[in-house]
């Protein structure tokens, strides 16, 4: 059965990485949220795609010259409508108290393919173990060293490889890592990779995926999971509940 994971939440509905776009998501009976996360200045994980503000807050500079405070002052809501204007940039302490309190999946991307940001697999992980979410958690990355360092810290976490063009050779990477599914784009399924992805027994998961369109000349049952900027409009398009509903409560 497939299971639908909000990208950034659901980010058609609200500005994507917010709390407004998690509870959202919620509301959607997603069945999961995909999230980014950088590190700070004081090294601290933040919820936010870019290395940068520019594009999704009212301010500027990169997220790891900025501390935390400086971070939260910013408005991160704005630029997509100004009814969300009070929307902040999430700290992964927020995420995770609050998906505690419902049954949702969580996949953590770690944003270090452009910033190294040293330590943050260790800052990750330990904050996923203090709200005791291991089970529901995924961490994923472009970065294979990164995923190493993850593996060295914990052997149970669950890691995924995300893949962009360059899948050849991925399903040996993933397999010597220890990683336990493969991220990639659609064009992923017509590879000789995937077929030897499904000879391992890796789950494939799918981005992003917003049109029925997307999924041409795939066969559903060789897909784990896809990440959707709209989780409800993509369900119903697909012909109904395909996923694992969730109970909806707005956890504010």
């Amino acid at each position: 059965m497939t299971t639908f994971y909000a990208h950034r939440g659901a980010s058609t509905m609200c500005p994507e990485n917010t709390m407004a776009a998690f509870r959202q998501a919620l509301r959607e009976k997603a069945d999961g949220i995909e999230i980014d996360v950088q590190l700070s200045k004081d090294g601290e994980a933040v919820v936010i795609h870019d290395e940068t503000v520019d594009r999704t807050t009212d301010g500027t500079g990169a997220v790891k010259d900025m501390t935390v405070l400086e971070l939260k002052q910013l408005d991160a809501g704005s630029w997509y409508n100004q009814a969300c204007k009070e929307e902040t940039i999430p700290l992964l302490e927020e995420v995770l108290k609050w998906i505690s309190r419902t049954d949702l999946k969580l996949n953590i991307e770690l944003k270090t393919d452009r910033e190294p940001y040293p330590g943050i697999e260790q800052v990750v992980i330990d904050a996923v173990k203090r709200h005791e979410l291991k089970e529901r958690v995924v961490l994923s990355s472009f970065n294979l060293e990164t995923l190493r360092r993850v593996r060295e810290i914990s052997q149970s976490v669950s890691i995924a490889v995300l893949v962009w063009d360059n899948v050849d050779g991925i399903v040996k990477c993933a397999r010597h890592l220890g990683a336990d599914a493969i991220h990639a784009r659609p064009g992923f399924m017509h590879t000789a990779e995937s077929l030897r992805a499904e000879a391992a027994g890796l789950p494939i998961r799918l981005y992003t995926i917003n049109e029925p369109e997307d999924l041409k000349g795939i066969a559903p049952g060789f897909i784990d999971a896809v990440f959707t900027d709209s989780p409800a409009r993509l369900r119903r398009a697909l012909g109904g509940a395909v996923g694992t509903e969730v109970a909806v409560s707005i956890l504010e």
